[in-house]
């Protein structure tokens, strides 16, 4: 199965259950644990994300708060 949102494949429902390795689940059991766990990673992924642009922004707001703080003559 391919995501349409990011056009990227992800586990066939073969390889997946070789992960698992529980024969009483069927294919649509497989696929739902699959997407499910899916959507979690991207939310995962999404939030990471939002923490690096978060930390970059504060990490340029100190350095510009820093910069401006420099007595006259220091700043390069």
């Amino acid at each position: 199965m391919c995501s349409a949102r990011y056009d990227i494949c992800i586990l066939s429902v073969e390889r997946v259950k070789e992960l698992i390795n529980d024969p009483k689940l069927s294919d649509k059991q497989i696929e739902e644990i699959r997407d499910g766990l899916f959507m979690l990673a991207e939310v995962m992924f999404e939030q990471w994300q939002a923490e690096r642009i978060k930390a970059k922004k504060e990490k340029e707001d100190k350095d510009n708060k820093n910069e401006h703080e420099k007595p006259t003559g220091q700043q390069q």
